[in-house]
């Protein structure tokens, strides 16, 4: 049985036949012609003409209407439905991989509706004889339904394994990262043997909304097999646009500053930042941002009013989808640290160090710092607090406040001895590496700093290439140190001189604690240190080797994997999740290296010389390179995490702020040509249309009817029969015409 893709050519070229009909019914001629040689003599009349009444050449006739007809049903395009698709997939079964994107930007309003429809299109489309598995990925990739379970199931039962697949899709909150996937369900299906038939297909089906954070950088390097076509089907979400809220290191002022990142397709501009206490509670009024489509800005947020708690967390209101619009802020004890000075205690005066420690240190406002002195202005020197764990010593002290150290130094604390002079140096030998000698050096106008360590320890935040210079501190005395180098702990040189002597030890004394040694003081008369814009992030780093509990809050984002012991430096310790579950040291998983690619490094609130650079460079937590095997946790979900362990100073708890990946917030679609940009050739490559165009079932069976037709393409054959008649009727006609000219009259 034919049918007709454009049956109104049909309706046409019906109608049109009958004009041949017509022409040939009443058509007028002369009925009778008579040759005359002399013609002047006659009378003019009008020929005569008779009304025919009958057809005189029906093959004529014939081949006309037979023309019209055959190319007016080539352009409606027939086809025979029939069994055309049974007959081609009967044989030939088809290999198939479902892959499913269930990354957090998936969360938006309409994609999970979405995802499922797209999942029963697939299923409805499926033979007996094809095989399907069904994963989903973000981070890393999940089985849903297996090749080998979809073949050992009977064909009646496998909507079963689909209702399972379809119940266990549910978005989480990693990023995505679909190039991996997509190479990794690609080799599968093209290794696997027995699965298709001698013609049958090799497919990746890809549904995902293939935004712009997608990572897709690995299909430049990755091979991706040509026995194995791609078919990507992108989903939209019910409502367009996306703006993402994240937070922005301010230490130095003390306040609170959020990004608002808007997409490219942003339908809204106008937004209100929320405060919310611990609780939830709204705290103040909301703050009316506004930001442009395919912009970010960067806001303040309000203090906290006076009888209110602080403000736990920010919220970003009126925006459609809430998956990244909260960020959670630290909780911390902001009371004042306290460190110890023994020397001059006179604040004000410029030629001692005292002046510029303190100007150094008035500088972090978010965590203030107390300098208690030691030495009275009579030099009557007070014990060490026992809750301070750092003491900077810049002058000759007495034996007494030697001792009161040491203690300090026994409850691992930090000692900084600057050296004034070599009589300083007399009075702190205890304090000092075991036979170590001090002199004054010979300084030939001025000396600079030579060979630099900074792979850890007080010099690491100068580890990048800009903050590395100190070629413009210059040092016009400093003391020049004799190390005993048979001592079994000997101290470790963080910095020379040009001329190689030593410029900063660190030493750890047998009694427990650390002791760093500067050879030339920060007051004018020694060097210009103190001027140097290095100066403060040193004496901030000194704060946090000697306060680790002053360490500041850690910035993470969801995905990446932490070893508590590490962070905490404790083996055991208590992980409080944002849902509230616990995690403890015990229940921790060992994860091989070959799963494990990195241990995220935190980044740590913190003056230092990272405070001049940009905020987008504060965002991004760093990485460290992951141990063989070690006890780690994957920081599966947003918000306030909390790492909690014993200490010899007591109990220790750090916040873990985990945000959404930034790149999951920039959530406009790529375009379609993306995966040919990126190499893969457009025969291997469709791209379906999304599910909010969703065609109807009418349009759908258009689409089947279609499909028929192209590969039958009747249309061609209508069209050569039907010229072939045009030619035959022009001949015939000819042939007709020239048979009357030579008939007699």
């Amino acid at each position: 049985m034919f049918e007709l893709l454009a049956p109104v050519f049909a309706i046409a070229g019906g109608l049109l036949a009958g004009v041949p009909i017509f022409l040939h019914m009443f058509r007028r001629s002369p009925a009778i012609q008579m040759p005359f040689s002399v013609v002047r003599f006659l009378t003019p009349t009008l020929p005569k003409t008779t009304k025919r009444s009958k057809i005189e050449h029906w093959p004529l006739m014939l081949l006309r209407i037979l023309a019209v007809i055959l190319i007016a049903l080539a352009f409606a395009r027939p086809f025979q439905r029939m069994t055309v698709a049974k007959e081609a997939e009967i044989g030939n079964a088809s290999r198939i991989a479902l892959l499913l994107d269930a990354s957090a930007s998936m969360r938006r309003d309409g994609l999970r509706e979405a995802v499922l429809a797209e999942i029963q299109n697939v299923v409805d489309g499926l033979n007996e004889e094809d095989t399907l598995s069904i994963d989903m990925y973000s981070s890393s990739t999940k089985k849903l339904v297996t090749a080998e379970e979809w073949q050992q199931t009977e064909p009646a039962n496998r909507a079963a394994l689909i209702e399972r697949a379809t119940t266990a899709y549910e978005p989480d909150w990693m990023s995505t990262h679909t190039a991996n996937a997509m190479l990794e369900a690609a080799d599968e299906v093209a290794r696997e043997k027995g699965m298709t038939g001698p013609d049958g297909t090799r497919r990746v089906i890809l549904i995902t909304d293939f935004q712009e954070g997608s990572d897709l950088d690995e299909l430049r390097s990755g091979t991706w097999p040509d026995t194995v076509k791609l078919d990507l089907r992108i989903v939209k979400p019910t409502q367009t646009g996306n703006a993402g809220l994240s937070l922005v290191e301010d230490e130095r002022s003390g306040k609170i500053r959020v990004r608002v990142s808007n997409s490219g397709d942003a339908a809204l501009t106008k937004y209100a930042l929320s405060g919310f206490d611990a609780a939830g509670a709204v705290i103040g009024t909301p703050l009316i941002v506004e930001v442009g489509g395919g912009q970010r800005r960067t806001f303040t947020m309000p203090d906290s009013p006076e009888g209110q708690p602080p403000i736990a967390g920010v919220e970003l209101l009126n925006e459609p989808h809430a998956f990244d619009n909260v960020v959670d802020l630290p909780i911390e004890d902001r009371g004042a640290m306290q460190i110890a000075h023994a020397g001059p205690n006179d604040s004000n005066n410029a030629d001692t160090m005292r002046y510029y420690l303190q100007r150094a240190l008035d500088g972090d406002e978010a965590n203030p710092v107390e300098v208690v002195d030691l030495l009275s202005d009579d030099n009557i020197a007070i014990p060490v607090p026992a809750n301070i764990q750092l003491a900077i010593v810049t002058e000759s002290i007495p034996e007494g406040l030697v001792k009161s150290l040491e203690e300090m130094l026994k409850r691992n604390g930090t000692v900084l001895i600057v050296l004034k002079s070599t009589e300083m140096a007399a009075s702190l030998q205890a304090l000092l590496p075991a036979n170590t000698g001090v002199e004054e050096a010979s300084v030939n106008d001025y000396a600079m700093l030579g060979q630099m360590d900074f792979t850890g320890g007080l010099l690491s935040p100068f580890a990048e290439a800009r903050f590395a210079d100190f070629s413009s501190i210059r040092f016009w005395h400093y003391r020049r140190l004799t190390l005993d180098a048979k001592q079994t702990t000997a101290p470790e040189v963080l910095a020379r001189f040009d001329s190689g002597d030593p410029a900063i030890l660190e030493y750890s004394p047998s009694t427990g604690g650390t002791v760093f040694v500067l050879t030339s003081g920060w007051h004018p008369d020694d060097s210009q240190w103190a001027l140097s814009t290095r100066f403060p992030p040193m004496i901030y780093r000194l704060l946090q080797l000697s306060n680790p509990r002053r360490s500041g809050h850690q910035l993470y984002e969801v995905g990446q994997r932490i070893v508590p012991e590490e962070i905490s430096g404790e083996e055991e310790w208590t992980l409080a999740l944002p849902d509230g579950t616990v995690r403890l040291a015990s229940s921790s998983v060992t994860v091989p290296s070959d799963i494990l690619p990195s241990v995220a490094s935190p980044s740590v609130t913190s003056p230092s010389p990272s405070s001049t650079s940009s905020e987008s460079d504060k965002e991004r937590p760093a990485e460290l390179p992951a141990p063989v095997s070690t006890n780690a946790v994957v920081l599966d979900q947003p918000g306030h995490w909390t790492l909690t362990s014993e200490t010899e100073n007591g109990t220790k708890t750090l916040s873990l702020l985990v945000t959404v990946a930034a790149s999951e917030s920039r959530t406009e679609p790529l375009p379609a040509g993306q995966l040919q940009a990126l190499g893969m050739s457009a025969d291997i490559a469709s791209v379906t249309s999304s599910m909010a165009e969703a065609k109807t079932p009418a349009e759908e069976s258009q689409l089947d009817a279609r499909e028929l037709e192209s590969r039958q393409k009747f249309w061609r054959w209508l069209l050569v029969a039907g010229l072939a008649c045009l030619i035959v009727e022009s001949l015939y006609a000819s042939w007709i015409e020239r048979r009357f000219q030579m008939e007699p009259g």
